[in-house]
């Protein structure tokens, strides 16, 4: 990386650490990019799966666990 990258990169992890000062909206920020990171992930394994599947598998999980 170059120093100009370095630098941007780390004023975006400073300006997202100052966003997120507590675990409740920690968490959310999580949760909001997890799923996307799956399916890129997937992707890249050469097993792509689409967002509706993730999400129709976690809500399955969900009600699995809550019964």
């Amino acid at each position: 990386m170059e120093k100009t990258e370095i630098k941007r990169a780390q004023l975006n992890l400073e300006k997202w650490q100052e966003s997120h000062t507590d675990i409740t909206s920690l968490r959310k920020a999580y949760q909001e990019k997890v799923l996307d990171w799956v399916v890129k992930s997937m992707e890249f394994e050469k097993e792509p799966v689409s967002m509706g599947r993730l999400k129709e598998l976690l809500k399955k999980g969900k009600t699995a666990t809550s019964g």
